[in-house]
This record gives C-alpha cells, structure tokens and sequence, in this order.
C-alpha cells in the first residue's frame, strides 16, 4: 500500500501541478507572491557564488516542504517530488527545469530553534503539523538518486517539525505585514541562526542577496539585487531575482551580512511564449519590484535569547 501511495501521489501531481501553475502564471493578481527575473538572472548555486560567507549563511536556510512530500527510509528521507519540467512545458531557455521541485516556501534560523518565514506560508495549526523544515535542500548535498524509485534522499537529522507557531501576521490591507515565527521540534546544533538588522536601515547604495528555493528547486542565491523604494515603515522594495516558493527568503545586505527582511511579493514569474513558458524579465527599474518584510518591524526580541 506504500507503493500505490507514493505512485498515486506522483500521478496527482502530474494532473494538478500543471494546472496549479497555469493559474499561478496568468493571474498575478491573485498569486501576489509571484516574483521576476531583473536585467541578467543573478541565481546561483551556493558554491558557485564567489562570495564565500554568502554560502556559509545559506547554511542556515531552511526549505519548508509537505510532509507527503517527506518518505522515512532508515536514517534518510526521500523527496517524492517532480522535476520542474514535469510540471509545465517551460522554454528551452529557462534554467534548473532539471531539478526537482519539493519546496513551497522558504524559511531561515533566527535563534538555535526558532525559524522566520513568510506569514502566508505557515497560516495555520493544520500548516504547522504537515510541514517540514529542511536544511541541506541543495544539490551538492541531496547527492544522487537512489532507491527503487530513484528519488533524492536528505539525512533525518536535516529535517525539522513545527512545534508551534508563535506568533504571525498577514495584513492584506494597510501595513501589508507578511511574517511568521515558528518554533522547532528541537534546536538546530550544527548550523549558526543568521545575523539580523536592529536598529536602522540599510543605504541607499546597498548590494542585497536573496537565499532561497525559486520554483521550489534546491537553494539558490541571487546576488546584486538593488533597493528601489525604502520609505515603508514595514516593508521596503527591491530588484532582486525572485520566484515563487522565494517568500520567506532572507534577504541579507552583501556588506554586513545582516538580514535586512524576508521576501513576501512580487511581479509574476514566468510568461507565456506560445507553445512554452519563458522567464518573466524586467529591465531595471521597471516592473513593480519585489516586497520585502522589514525585520525591524517584526516582534523578535521577545523570542531570542
């Protein structure tokens, strides 16, 4: 019965996903988190990306993927996911369509057990208890795949529950807050919680990456992104290369590293080229921008040590 269960959960991805995407792609208005590509796309492996402290902090980047996702074998787990390219008929010209797809949102270590992610991603208890954290999510370290169904598997050790939701906030009018800090079902011990901003606000000439799942792939970080608008006093907006499943990525100032917000909203992703589906690109300093929760403006100092 495992078997059929696996093989019927692949088989409703095969039928839903294309038509999850199509509704994702052709209305921007309702799938508000949907993001672009800025002048040249910017998206790197971690180790590709020359600077090195900008891997060391992807470390500390969490996927947060379903739980009928997530099949225990021994002291590994294997990824029942599609491949990108198994989802929709993209252009021969976009990238990574090669690999998998598992993630639904992004998340990051503020404190030894507690995560920061997007609030429309973790909006219930229910979100909470059929959602895993997983660090590692990258194609250096999934390794090859393996096992009957030759599927990509992650260390258990790697893989986090949700222990509570402590607090949230989705505001869809006004403050367009967008922020939710969760709990873990233990404390992360081999991976340090990423430095945030206090006090202040970043300059005007800031350097910013995003570190994240675009697509749902394994991380990636794109570097050189740009502060376009930063009067907001809960969010601040940028040019950086984004996609959906990037909401709840942090986004860190390349000088200080410091988190500067999580990523939450954007311009749509992808459009439609007769017969495939291409990136969406956007010149710089056209299109809408990508909004960023401020991390000032979140409640953690009630939560951290």
């Amino acid at each position: 019965m495992a078997n059929l269960g696996d093989n019927f959960y692949i088989l409703a991805m095969r039928r839903t996903l294309p038509l999850l995407v199509l509704l994702i792609i052709s209305n921007p208005l309702k799938a508000k988190s949907n993001k672009v590509i800025y002048g040249e796309d910017n998206r790197r492996e971690p180790f590709e990306v020359a600077n090195s402290r900008l891997e060391y902090a992807s470390n500390s980047v969490a996927a947060i993927i379903s739980n009928y996702s997530l099949k225990k074998i021994g002291h590994q787990t294997e990824l029942v996911s599609l491949t990108l390219d198994e989802t929709i008929n993209y252009c021969p010209s976009v990238p990574y369509t090669d690999q998998i797809s598992a993630a639904s949102c992004t998340s990051f270590l503020v404190a030894p057990d507690i995560v920061l992610t997007a609030g429309h991603c973790i909006k219930t208890d229910w979100d909470c208890q059929t959602k895993s954290f997983v660090f590692d999510y990258r194609v250096d370290k999934i390794g090859t795949r393996v096992g009957p169904y030759k599927r990509f598997r992650i260390d258990n050790d790697n893989i986090y529950k949700c222990a509570k939701i402590l607090e949230r906030k989705l505001e869809k009018e006004g403050t367009l807050e967008d922020w939710a800090i969760i709990k873990l079902d233990r404390r992360v011990e081999d991976r340090e919680p990423l430095a945030i901003r206090t006090i202040g606000r970043m300059q005007s000439d800031v350097k910013l990456s995003l570190l994240g799942f675009p697509s749902g792939i394994p991380l990636k970080i794109a570097t050189d992104g740009k502060l376009r608008n930063d009067e907001n006093k809960y969010f601040f907006v940028t040019e950086v290369d984004a996609f959906h499943m990037n909401s709840g990525s942090p986004v860190i100032n390349e000088a200080t590293l410091e988190v500067e917000g999580l990523l939450v909203r954007g311009e749509k992703d992808f459009i439609n080229r007769v017969g495939c589906y291409d990136l969406m690109r956007c010149d710089d300093g056209s299109c809408r921008g990508e909004d960023v929760s401020r991390i000032t403006s979140i409640p953690l100092d009630k939560y951290l040590d």
